[in-house]
């Protein structure tokens, strides 16, 4: 998905007045100390000799800017996004606190649209902003991308997974790898349930054309029939007519229920539910198996609203996930925890790392020139250099992550009400599905 940090901007005069800005700088100046010393002698005229040294701490603030889409069809996930980046603030601030390096936090919201996503970034842009965390979707990432290559952005989304910008896209960072696995990851799963008829409904944006596609592929090379692939617009002014009619035109292409059939919904939150809602009411859809993406897992807008159709459907939805066990996640979960009040979720921890990643790299050498952080995150990249809360990072040519695991996220009934549990987890390496024992109701037929 998008389903999307984006990212991070500073910059100083010293590199230049056209790209950069003066940062804030403050100077901390020690207690001189003056130590003197009287030499006499019987033959020689006294000699007084003075020393003075004067220590001087410079301290450099260093603004990065965050894009989240703090309303829209993202809105839960971008306030989760947003403590998770000012938390990496804090944190940084301790880390390099030694380094004379004090790193402030500027955020836009994008409303989950392409068009403000870009002004937004326009308005970072004026304000001096070089790094941002964000955007999130892979449209709004589409739509800033031309505009942070002319002008030296560095950009690091925390959720786009678009595989239509799995291009060259100089600035342009995803810390989270394209659905192109997620499309797999979704195949092995319907596979190993045993589905052989699938329907897909999506909505049709840069993120949902690029992600039902990868679905569509990978399930036919399984031996899985895709019955039909139906997109809508996903415009609020569209909605929700836009998604009943996809919905029934997937339930005629199905045409029958059956346990070896599913619906395929690639969505954001707001869409999601009405698409949820009207495939509740369709007499062959509500009497399937229904899957999700990283579009809704974990959205608590979803769960709210049609949360008991959802469960009624066994609802299984894939987002890319830490090692549940590492250290480094478990550490942030705590963290997390205490700084936001709540747990983690979807895609938090890729918000946080993809804030530090650009804050260390800026604390480590010293500097705050775009070019020669996307240099320095390029190499990071190569190597596996930094180690975050989601594990190393590695990026290909592409700037994309590669190496991916996936998280199944499911709805059952917990004491009366539904709600989202940790059902089982897809190994990208190994490409095996576990299923965790709170999940198993959910992976019976």
């Amino acid at each position: 998905m998008v389903i999307v940090i984006a990212a991070v901007v500073a910059y100083m005069a010293s590199q230049g007045p056209s790209q950069t800005a003066t940062p804030t700088t403050t100077t901390k100046t020690t207690q001189t100390t003056t130590q003197t010393t009287q030499t006499t002698t019987q033959t020689t005229q006294a000699t007084q000799t003075a020393t003075q040294t004067t220590t001087t701490q410079t301290t450099q603030t260093v603004t990065i800017g965050a894009l989240l889409p703090l309303s829209g069809d993202l809105q839960s996930y971008g306030l989760g996004s947003q403590c998770a980046i000012k938390l990496a603030v804090q944190d940084a601030n301790k880390m390099f606190a030694s380094k004379g390096i004090q790193f402030q936090l500027v955020v836009e919201d994008t409303k989950t649209d392409p068009n403000t996503a870009l002004q937004m970034l326009q308005t970072l842009y004026s304000q001096g902003v070089r790094f941002v965390a964000g955007p999130m979707a892979s449209s709004e990432v589409s739509a800033t991308m031309n505009f942070a290559k002319q002008n030296h952005i560095i950009e690091i989304s925390q959720s786009s997974t678009s595989p239509a910008l799995a291009v060259p896209k100089p600035y342009i960072f995803r810390l989270v790898p394209t659905d192109f696995y997620q499309g797999n990851a979704i195949a092995t799963l319907l596979k190993y349930l045993g589905i052989k008829r699938i329907v897909i409904v999506y909505r049709s944006d840069t993120w949902g054309q690029g992600l039902s596609a990868a679905i569509a592929n990978d399930s036919a090379k399984y031996g899985i029939q895709v019955l039909g692939v139906h997109g809508y617009d996903p415009s609020p002014s569209a909605m929700p007519d836009a998604e009943r009619a996809a919905v029934q035109q997937a339930s005629a292409d199905l045409g029958s229920p059956s346990p070896d059939a599913a619906l395929v919904l690639v969505t954001f939150e707001s869409d999601g539910v009405a698409a949820a809602q009207a495939a509740a009411n369709d007499p062959v859809l509500s009497k399937v198996r229904w899957f999700g993406t990283d579009g809704v897992a974990g959205s608590t807008v979803l769960v709210q609203q049609a949360g008991q159709a959802l469960a009624n459907a066994k609802f299984l939805a894939t987002i890319a996930a830490p090692n549940p066990n590492d250290p480094h996640y478990v550490n942030f979960v705590q963290e997390y925890k205490q700084f936001c009040g709540q747990s983690p979720v979807a895609y938090d921890p890729y918000a946080y790392d993809a804030a530090m990643m650009v804050m260390e790299a800026i604390a480590k050498t010293g500097s705050t020139d775009p070019t020669v952080i996307n240099s320095v995150l390029e190499q990071w990249g190569k190597n596996g250099t930094y180690v975050g809360v989601t594990g190393p990072v590695y990026f290909n040519q592409y700037h994309d992550r590669i190496y991916a695991s996936y998280l199944i996220m499911g709805v059952a009934i917990v004491n009366g009400t539904p709600t989202w549990i940790n059902a089982g987890f897809y190994n990208g390496t190994t490409g095996q599905i576990t299923a965790f024992p709170q999940g198993q109701s959910l992976f019976g037929s």
